[in-house]
């Protein structure tokens, strides 16, 4: 019997270096620009490897001696918890509380924080408390110039990333933009990476007039290029003695969209089914019925996703799923699936997009979820 070999193939979580497929430059970028103390404006759609990307470049800054934060804007419910947050993780980047505690008596003095120490672990945690849920405002100024304190009081450079940045709207709009723009753009030894997987809200934000317009270089994620997947998953599959053709590789690419999440999705589902069936050479059929899984075990979830869309949402979706994004608007397409006139197409596409369903990719729009398009092409069978 073969020894159990760990699937190479890993989707749906932040994957270690060694799974990394391409982006070396925007790797290098990143790191390089962290170090120096920018501010960087990362977009990307979702399931792009935004997240993978941005936690890479902070394990090499880590090996540069400079201290890391990752905090998710869209983990927190309201403004306090997310300043509560912030603080917390700042001050543990910087070192244990028998370290930190001297460093922070600045911050201690104008926010009062309740801080609770493991006197075992010497672990902590930060609570602005109660009272100050209606002054979260108030004390803003002083939580986001916590970095630049720490740092000039330890004599260390920082790097922060605040992941899904485009969700601090719903933190009293643009008084949070401008309070966190006049403090971070001070702070010379903190880089920041500001990272949002909705460009169109991130657009929105960077646009003229808004605090944050022209605080740093934007950078927009792309697609990986099908020759680095197709490197790619050739050496993982003959790395364990396996041959997968290139008639298979190119259907994996094509109902995956070139989507990093779902072109490991559909790969990580091939590889099981090798291991189990102890197969040495995966052709087109394989990829077929790795997708029929998929989608079969997403079903569920698709059709909630229908039920809740109009009918000319859903004949649009059709119409994207069968014909493609460059035929949409034509004459023919939209007699085809009675869509109506382009504005209402341009109208439903939007729609669309804000329920997270499309995305835009350059001039095109596209499903987000690539079996989605999968279930619909076989529904309307």
């Amino acid at each position: 019997m073969k020894s159990r070999v760990d699937n190479p193939f890993v989707f749906g979580e932040i994957i270690e270096q060694r799974h990394f497929v391409d982006r070396e430059n925007d790797l290098e970028d990143l790191v390089r620009d962290l170090a120096d103390g920018q501010k960087v404006f990362l977009l990307s759609p979702r399931r792009f490897g935004k997240s993978t990307l941005v936690s890479v470049a902070l394990l090499k800054l880590k090996k540069q001696h400079i201290r890391t934060v990752t905090i998710n804007v869209s983990s927190y419910a309201d403004y306090t918890q997310f300043l509560e947050k912030f603080s917390e993780k700042v001050l543990k980047s910087a070192g244990p509380w028998d370290r930190v505690k001297d460093w922070a008596v600045r911050f201690a003095r104008s926010v009062k924080p309740e801080v609770n120490v493991d006197m075992q672990t010497g672990d902590f945690s930060v609570s602005l408390g109660s009272k100050t849920r209606v002054n979260a405002v108030a004390i803003a100024e002083d939580v986001f110039a916590l970095p630049e304190e720490l740092t000039k009081a330890g004599d260390f450079r920082m790097a922060i990333c605040l992941d899904e940045f485009q969700q601090i709207q719903q933190f009293r709009g643009v008084a949070v933009e401008n309070v966190l723009r006049n403090q971070v753009q001070r702070q010379r030894q903190v880089g920041y990476v500001f990272a949002g997987s909705q460009p169109s809200l991130m657009d929105e934000m960077l646009r003229r007039g808004r605090p944050f317009h022209k605080a740093g270089p934007r950078r927009f994620l792309e697609k990986i290029p099908a020759d680095a997947w197709r490197e790619f998953i050739t050496d993982q599959f003959r790395g364990r003695g396996r041959n997968i053709t290139k008639h298979a590789i190119e259907r994996l690419l094509q109902v995956a969209d070139l989507i990093p999440y779902d072109v490991q999705r559909v790969a990580h589902e091939i590889w099981d089914v090798a291991e189990r069936t102890e197969a040495t050479t995966i052709e087109a059929a394989e990829v077929e019925n790795a997708v029929r899984q998929i989608v079969r075990r997403d079903s569920t979830y698709h059709e909630l996703s229908w039920e809740q869309l109009t009918t000319l949402q859903r004949s649009l979706l059709q119409a994207l799923a069968q014909r493609g994004c460059k035929e949409l608007f034509s004459q023919a397409v939209r007699d085809q699936f009675r869509l109506g006139p382009a504005s209402s197409v341009q109208k439903a596409l939007q729609l669309l997009r804000n329920k997270d369903i499309l995305d835009r990719y350059g001039e095109n729009y596209f499903f987000i979820d690539p079996m989605f398009a999968v279930w619909i092409r076989q529904r309307s069978q």
